[in-house]
């Protein structure tokens, strides 16, 4: 069937060729012109009617239909048949459309379409096909255009008409439409899904479906969220040379997409490709074009300095884009593509259901997958992917059938309190399998499950896999074992010859304490012999020292005496006498074990079992001689010997020269000598006291070659993520060696390449951390405040960036984010005490209060101060007014009055409610009306005064409304209704004899549109229709706003706004500050009635000027829900309920201290203005609100601006507007109104200043401000001036010239801008970071401290605000002499404070480190006038020398540079307040610190080459205590020393090599490895012992056995013809079979060998077929002969060599000419210009005129265009 579809769609083209060739036999007989069919479309044909949406759609009339679907009721209805069947698809692949039909059974009265489309074969198509369009084209070859035949080539994405068929000749460039609609089923575009149907483009989406907006997401998933990839962007300058040729800049792995890299450079780039099953290849590029790498199209494009690739991917093979050296110039390379997520998790199947009958349950899991191989691996790499959620388990009942014996269905649901879910258990940790080293501890895990009865059985663990699995293992005693730690020697016992020496041998813990629990095999041995090179000359004896007696009796009775040492040492006392005086007797001696306490230098007693020697005898036998008549005991003899020696020592040549060069040694060789046949014997035969010294030669004195010398490489300057090491390399040449003489030569006398001084260190991706940022500004500035920051959660990686994790993901503690701060005392201040009674009981009075100084301390505790501190601050007011009840002698007066208001008065409330949320039940009070969700139940109240509530009688739409099930009137006179329906929206009334008011309800639907009545269709009266409109319009405009608004923003009101969540008041004055989100959660909006009216017509009238974008559309939306939430207006307070007793309705508030009677006529209430906590306002829009306190900066774009003055206060208060203090005058661009709004028109630069509004009534006043001014750009004022200047110390300079200094200069740059808002001032510079020894200034200046050549460079000034931003620079560079000099290190700026220190009257005294931000306040009222002058140790600011300082705020903070000078002493302000002197001083301490050297850090190796160890450097305060290290942050550190340790042998221990392959590449088989016994020396020469000198025991395996189920491997097939598509001239692609084979032959399933092995099975080859182009033939003649026609020719694909015309397809790599194209005649008109649409007016609001098709149509109103 695949090979007939071709053949049908090409019959079908021959049919239309057919049908075509006819139609000109025919015309070609009455005219010479062609005659073209007018559309290839899969409609049938029929009438055209103009329907109701000025759309064309086919209207058919059939008097013989075939059988149709059965008409629905609904059908029926509207008038139209059911719908007939689908036709048959346009197209047999590539997508394509198919249509049904209904007819109308009223004629052409039907509303609506007769037809209608889907979509269908969206299989791809073959190649050999070829393009849709292309076909449509062809098809016209041979038919006569102008009289001519030419070969048509489609002309593709027209925009004009994208649906008409408009080919071009080949060879010519003329388009013309060959047909106004191309076939159902093309393509719009070539690079979209759209396609057309009935000669429209219609929508299509990625899932290949009719008017779907589903698109591809950046990792190529149709209707994709994005989450299965991540962007990867960045940038990588090489460095490449002839010594390294070529740099890898960026692996691009398998799957990705959109990849972009783009190099500028003269380097080359290059692609090296390695596929799944591991076939590299490497590409270059000399020309750009398209490219096809392992089945994947590489765009590349070059420049002179410029190469790019475009690859749209998704990629076939992993990339590695790497760089080639072509010049010495470095290229940057810039990458950006989405990475795939090659892990995802997958849902596994349903395990088996928990019982077989009778009701149980299913779960599931997830499993993580590798995209790539399509296998399943551990969940850790799924991990690995933030954006992977593992899904959650599934639940679902099974076996549901009863069971035979059952007495029904056992209901299972996913939380069941009766029968919980299985669950993990786990038992308890097994002791750790060491005590430290880092062992493992183990615990069993099981699955239970918790019967109905609470029994709890071990089920299967399937059960419990909707949970992760506790872990089975962990790790423990991580801490190092003790170990020996051995002292420095002791010096040797003698001073000549052969000695012993001591050392000190410890057991330390991971502690550092000195404890047991040492392996005493390991331990170190503590004395050692030793060789003093001294020669011990002694008188020469003839004879032995054993041979004389008093010798002999001298060595029995001495003994070595032993001393105390640091190491346990037995010490013997001491021996007895003789227990006899003659014979044999026996002697005795104590033997201690002692050890010399270093710290001390005494010695103390230890226990025997401390001391690790063995004990020296405590008793021995002596004899003193023979007993009168005794034998002798013992009685030596005395051997002779000649006067001289039979041989002696003598000198017998040299060794060999120790060195080649710079002066070796050689030491004379010593023999012993047989004197009488002068011939060497053994050395024993000589005296060894006699030996000669040794003789030592100096040899080969001349100097070494030169050569590289190395030194070791720096720690690496990070421990994870990517760092660098460096070392020193030097040429240098060896002069000497005894003594060491060397001397650094120029780099070329080293022959040798020279070593690298970088590398690359560390470079693997960091465990997830906490990274925080810095603190914000305290909440208060004295008395406690708070403050926050952000900490996030992210992991280094090893390419250098960071990614952002969950919290999860960081194992340590999170660092705080919240903490205290501002822990001072606040100023006094001149604060009220408790009010007293009222003076009167009735009528008006006074209250009074005295006056409080008070301060808020540190702790936030009130303290009371004497009067006289707090004199000169302001007092709160001491006295007001007070109402109580009306008096007595009133009422007589008042009856009058109250007999003029007999009749019934209803208390009614009109506002509007919204609700946005679901909700039970809501209370109203009549009037006004509400917006509900349907099955909402309402409660409408209707307080009345004068009539009795259980008469009060309910109309609903004028008719007498009765009780039903749903609806009933209270005894109280209020309704209610049930869960609304449609049937009671209406007008409700209530009546209450003559008096009445109504309230109006209407219903949302899920739409947001208004649900209509059911009896909408009844007659109405024009008021209520009129009505209705207008309400039904409104609502659709504000809940369009609304839900386009809520959708993309979230929105909070300031602290001043209040909200209402009822439609009728709470009652109380003062409600408490919500949220807006508050609101929505209580389920609607309440607003004025007025308020409401004139939002909706302006926000109506912005729709219909389409002027509404979505930052106007949120201010208006938050207008509206500020409006809906804002305090109730004064005149609408007092519409409120008085009567009625339940809390919800009373309207009270009791003055301080009254009675408990109630005071029904009015609330006083003190003037007080609504302020919004807002920043500054940037006004770029043409009109402005600007809320009275905040700031506003006009700009151009300003034309008006309001001044809002929201104020309440009872009673209604008095407003007053100034500027600059004076009073502000209404002109004709300024005024004001009543609700305090002031409006400025077209401001001026004259209208900046300082606004404020000041609203009074009988109780107060209150005043707020706002600053107007018109805003600036920034500007520097650059200075182009050079400096130079290599004598002074300090220099200063403006930016913009070059400045020229010597090494060691500190360097002022200074930037002087001018803007509004004041702009902000940052410095870059251009060579790289700023260094440690640079700081910003207060003044925006750049200070460098003690410069080098680190600070050698271009230096920018940036200074920004929001209108732009300007930049200057200067070029800082040292003298030429010292340029080369080596900078020190220099201190780096810490963070200084921010918060001001406020001055008090009795003293505050304030420590202060340099580089500090000191800042002093006065404690003075903000509204201060009168100067303050600041005194430092009694002398004015400018008599102190060296200070720099500058005053803010009017004087009234004095901020202190801490960078240089003397800035501590006693700081003092002075004021006068009242006629009064105020005085306030700061007392500031300078903090003192220096960094000192601390004791030595732990060795870093304990044997081998590579131990060193450094002094640790510690910041040391003033008061000689270790402080944190950030407060030496500004003082240059001291050099930390270093020095080598444990610079001795490493113990042998046993090596292995990797294992070898498995010896059978299928099954079972053996690998093995080599090991030897290896041993590093102390100067880092690894030694191969022999095989004894290690432990036996634990010598690692060599041989073990394997098993490999490789199995199956791949095994291609011979290549295919070169025959595939062509991608290039003479480039085509051919392909091979690869299939999956097990070694005995047979075909198993591919899954079963490795994918990353699998063979390619395209390649691209050579191909003569492809060597083609297109051929055009000219231009037919014209269509038409007036108006407009259009003309074709013939394209054909020919053959290169021998011109021969081949299939279109194999010239489908190129673009193909236009087959056909317009031609203009003249007009066919008689000059009549009208329009032949009624929706020529919609044409000309749109500005469609543009377009020849409506201009044509719309004639008439075109031209008045």
């Amino acid at each position: 069937m695949a090979k007939e579809k071709p053949e049908l769609l090409m019959w079908e083209i021959s049919i239309a060729v057919f049908l075509i060739c006819a139609g000109v036999q025919t015309g070609a007989s009455q005219s010479q012109s062609a005659y073209f069919l007018p559309e290839f479309a899969l409609s049938p044909q029929g009438s055209f009617l103009e329907d109701t949406t000025g759309e064309q759609f086919l209207t058919f009339r059939y008097d013989d239909q075939p059988s149709r679907i059965t008409r629905s009721d609904e059908d029926k209805d509207l008038g139209w048949d059911a719908w007939g069947s689908w036709s048959d698809c346009s197209r047999t692949c590539g997508g394509a459309a198919s249509y049904s039909l209904r007819r109308c059974l009223n004629g052409r009265n039907c509303e609506g379409r007769n037809i209608r489309y889907k979509t269908c074969s969206n299989m791809e198509c073959p190649v050999e096909i070829g393009d849709f369009r292309a076909q449509q084209c062809s098809a016209h070859n041979d038919v006569k255009y102008q009289g001519h035949t030419y070969e048509w080539l489609p002309v593709y994405n027209d925009p004009a008409a994208p649906c008409a068929l408009k080919c071009k000749a080949r060879g010519k460039n003329q388009v013309v439409e060959l047909a106004p609609k191309v076939l159902d089923g093309t393509r719009c575009k070539t690079d979209s899904l759209d396609m057309c149907i009935s000669g429209i483009c219609q929508a299509v989406g990625c899932d290949r479906q009719l008017g779907s907006n589903a698109k591809e997401d950046n990792c190529g998933v149709c209707a994709g969220d994005g989450s299965t990839c991540r962007l990867v962007r960045g940038q990588s300058k090489t460095h490449v040379s002839p010594e390294k040729p070529e740099e890898t800049v960026i692996a691009v792995p398998y799957g990705s997409r959109n990849v972009r890299i783009t190099a500028k450079g003269p380097d080359h780039l290059i692609i090296d490709s390695k596929t799944l099953q591991g076939q590299t290849g490497e590409h270059s590029f000399n020309s750009p074009g398209s490219f096809l790498i392992e089945n994947t199209t590489v765009e590349f494009q070059k420049d002179p300095d410029k190469q790019s690739f475009r690859i749209q991917g998704p990629l076939g093979a992993d990339f590695n884009i790497k760089v080639r050296y072509a010049a010495s110039r470095d290229t940057l390379v810039q990458f950006v593509f989405y990475h795939p997520i090659s892990h995802q998790w997958r849902e596994t199947d349903f395990f088996p259901c928990t019982v077989t009958c009778g009701g149980g349950y299913q779960l599931n899991s997830a499993e993580c997958m590798d995209v790539r191989l399509n296998r399943a691996v551990s969940d850790q790499y799924c991990h690995y992917y933030p954006e992977n959620k593992k899904p959650k388990p599934k639940l679902k009942e099974c076996s549901m059938d009863p069971c035979p014996a059952s007495d029904g269905f056992k209901e299972i649901m996913p939380y069941d309190h009766f029968q919980p879910l299985p669950r993990w258990e786990h038992n308890p940790w097994t002791a750790c399998s060491v005590s430290c080293g880092g062992g493992i501890q183990r615990r069993s895990i099981v699955c239970v499950e918790e019967t109905m009865h609470g029994e709890i059985l071990q089920v299967e663990e399937w059960k419990c896999m909707y949970t992760p699995k506790p872990t089975l293992m962990q790790t423990c005693n991580l801490f190092d074992c003790p170990k020996w730690i051995t002292m420095e020697w002791s010096q040797c016992t003698v001073t000549c010859g052969r000695g012993l020496r001591y050392r000190v041998v410890l057991c330390i813990d991971h502690h550092g304490q000195h404890i047991g629990g040492c392996n005493l095999q390991l331990k170190p041995h503590i004395k050692e012999e030793c060789v003093v090179p001294i020669a011990c000359y002694k008188p020469k004896e003839k004879l032995p020292v054993e041979a004389k007696l008093p010798w002999f009796k001298q060595a029995q009775e001495l003994e070595e005496p032993r001393a105390a040492s640091e190491e346990p040492t037995y010490i013997p006392k001491a021996w007895s006498p003789c227990s006899v005086t003659c014979g044999p007797g026996r002697q005795t001696r104590q033997v201690t074990c002692r050890v010399l306490l270093s710290f001390s230098q005494t010695e103390a007693e230890l226990p025997d079992d401390e001391c690790e020697d063995s004990k020296p005898l405590t008793e021995r036998g002596c004899n003193l001689g023979p007993c009168d008549g005794d034998p002798a005991v013992y009685q030596p003899s005395i051997p002779l010997y000649d006067d001289e020696e039979l041989c002696d020592w003598e000198y017998e040549g040299f060794t060999s020269c120790s060195a080649s060069c710079a002066g070796g040694k050689q030491e004379a060789i010593v023999v012993c000598l047989n004197k009488q046949e002068r011939k060497a014997v053994g050395d024993a035969l000589c005296d060894g006291s006699s030996r000669p010294p040794e003789m030592i030669r100096i040899c080969n004195p001349e100097p070494c070659p030169a050569r590289w010398e190395v030194t070791s490489w720096s720690q690496c300057s990070a421990s994870c993520g990517v760092g660098i090491k460096t070392r020193n390399v030097y040429c240098t040449r060896v002069l000497s060696l005894e003594p060491e003489d060397s001397a650094t030569v120029a780099e070329q006398e080293c022959q040798e390449t020279k070593p690298a001084i970088l590398q690359a260190c560390n470079q693997f991706d960091c465990p997830p951390t906490w990274i925080a940022e810095d603190w914000q500004e305290c909440s208060h500035s004295c008395a406690g405040g708070t403050q926050s920051r952000k900490v996030h959660c992210k992991q280094l990686l090893s390419d250098g960036s960071f990614l952002k994790l969950l919290d999860d993901f960081c194992q340590d503690p999170k660092p705080l984010s919240h903490t205290h701060c501002a822990k001072t005392d606040c100023p006094p201040e001149m604060a009220g005490g408790d009010w007293s009674k009222c003076s009167v009981s009735c009528g008006v009075g006074t209250q009074r209060r005295e006056t409080v100084c008070r301060r808020l301390t540190a702790t936030g505790q009130q303290v009371t101060l004497s009067k006289s501190v707090c004199s000169g601050l302001p007092p709160s007011p001491l006295i007001r007014t007070c109402r109580m009840n009306a008096c007595p002698n009133h009422k007589k007066e008042m009856k009058p009055k109250q007999s003029q208001n007999l009749n019934p008065q209803i208390l009614s409330l009109n506002r509007v409610y919204i609700q946005t949320r679901q909700e039970k039940r809501i209370h109203f009070t009549i009037g006004g009306r509400a917006y509900l969700l349907p099955k909402t139940s309402v409660v409408i109240k209707c307080p009345v005064r004068r009539f009795q509530k259980m008469l009060i009688r309910w109309e609903k739409d004028g008719q007498d409304l009765s009780n039903s099930k749903r609806i009933g009137v209270t005894k109280s006179g209020s309704l209610k209704i049930h869960s609304l329906e449609a049937s009671d929206i209406g007008v409700y009334r209530c009546v209450a004899g003559s008096a009445m008011e109504t309230f109006n309800l209407k219903l949302i639907g899920n739409d947001n549109r208004l649900i209509e009545p059911p009896n909408s269709q009844k007659l109405k009266t024009e008021t209520d229709l009129n009505e209705a409109s207008r309400l039904e319009e409104k609502w659709n405009r504000m809940s369009k706003m609304w839900q386009s608004w809520s959708e993309k923003n979230e929105f909070y009101l300031d602290d001043s706004n209040y909200l209402t969540n009822s439609a009728e008041p709470t009652g109380s004055q003062e409600r408490p500050d919500k949220h807006l989100e508050a609101a929505v959660l209580h389920g609607g909006y309440s607003m004025d009635s007025q308020q409401f009216e004139e939002l909706v017509r302006n926000i109506s009238q912005l729709v219909e000027n389409r002027e509404v974008t979505d930052d106007m559309a949120s201010q208006l939306i938050y207008q509206l829900m500020a409006e809906a939430s804002r305090p109730q207006s004064t005149t609408e307070k007092w519409k409120w309920p008085l009567q009625e007793n339940t809390s919800n309705s009373k309207l009270v508030d009791k003055t301080p201290n009254a009675s408990e009677h109630v005071y029904s006529k009015q609330l006083y209430k003190k003037p007080s203005i609504i302020r919004h906590k807002l920043n500054p306002l940037m006004a770029f829009q043409k009109s402005n609100n600007v809320s009275i306190g905040r700031a506003a900066f006009l700009t151009n774009a300003t034309r008006t601006i309001f001044l809002l003055c929201e104020a309440t206060g009872v009673p209604e208060p008095k407003l007053t507007w100034t500027k600059n203090g004076m009073q502000l005058q209404f002109s004709e661009r300024i005024a004001w109104d009543s609700t305090g709004r002031l409006q400025i028109s077209s401001p001026a630069a004259e209208d900046a200043g300082l606004y404020g509004c000041t609203v009074t009534n009988d109780l107060g006043s209150d005043t707020e401000t706002s600053l107007l001014l018109f805003a600036e750009a920034p500007s520097i004022r650059v200075s182009w001036k050079n400096v130079s200047d290599l004598v002074s110390r300090r220099v200063t300079a403006v930016v913009g010239g070059s400045v020229t200094v010597s090494s060691g200069a500190n360097v002022t740059l200074e930037c002087p801008v001018a803007g509004v808002p004041q702009p902000t001032i940052s410095w870059h510079k251009n060579e790289g970071l700023m260094k440690e020894n640079s700081f910003l200034l207060l003044n925006g200046s750049l200070l460098l401290q003690n410069i080098s050549t680190e600070n050698y460079g271009v230096y920018f000034c940036i200074a920004a605000n929001p209108l732009g931003k300007a930049v200057a620079s200067s070029f800082l560079q040292l003298s030429a002499a010292l340029r080369t000099s080596v900078d020190p290190s220099s201190p780096s700026r810490g963070n200084g404070r921010k918060r001001v220190l406020m001055a008090s009257q009795i003293g505050t005294n304030i420590a202060v480190k340099s580089g500090d931000l000191l800042r002093i306040g006065c404690p003075v009222p903000p509204n201060h006038r009168n100067a303050v002058r600041w005194y430092l140790r009694n002398q004015t600011l400018p008599e102190v020398r060296g200070l720099e300082y500058r005053v803010l705020v009017g004087g009234r903070v004095l901020e202190v540079s801490t960078l240089s000078g003397r800035f501590d002493g006693q700081y003092r302000c002075q004021t006068t307040t009242n006629s009064q002197i105020l005085s306030a001083w700061v007392n500031v301490i300078l903090e003192a610190y220096r960094w000192e050297l601390s004791d030595w850090t732990a060795c870093s190796s304990t044997c081998g080459h590579k131990g060193t160890q450094s002094r640790r450097l510690v910041c040391i305060g003033t008061r000689g205590q270790e402080v944190t290290r950030s407060a030496c942050d500004l003082l240059p550190r001291r050099a930390s020393p270093t020095q080598p340790c444990n610079i001795q042998d490493c113990p042998p221990r046993w090596v292995s090599s990797k294992w070898s392959k498995c010896s059978a590449s299928c099954g079972k088989g053996i690998r093995q490895r080599q090991t030897s016994c290896q041993q590093v020396t102390a100067n880092g020469i690894v030694r191969i012992l022999p095989v004894n000198a290690c432990v036996k025991a634990e010598q690692p395996s060599e041989r073990e056995g394997c098993v490999s189920d490789t199995c199956a491997e791949w095994r291609e097939l011979q290549w295919g013809k070169c025959s595939g598509r062509c991608l290039a001239p003479s480039l085509s692609v051919q392909q091979r079979q690869v299939v999956c084979q097990h070694h005995n032959g047979s075909s198993i399933p591919e899954s079963h060998c490795d994918e990353r092995k699998r063979p390619v099975s395209v390649r691209n080859c050579s191909s003569e077929m492809c060597d083609v182009q297109w051929g055009a033939g000219a231009w037919r003649a014209c269509t038409a002969a007036c108006g407009s026609g259009f003309q074709s020719r013939r394209v054909e694909c020919v053959h290169r060599r021998n011109n021969k015309t081949v299939a279109d397809r194999y010239c489908s790599w190129q673009k193909q000419p236009m087959t056909w194209q317009h031609c203009n005649a003249t007009s066919c008109s008689r000059g009549e210009c009208k329009d032949t649409t009624h929706y020529c007016a919609v044409v000309k609001r749109l500005h469609l005129c543009l377009i020849d098709l409506y201009k044509q149509r719309c004639c008439e109103s075109c031209q008045e265009v």
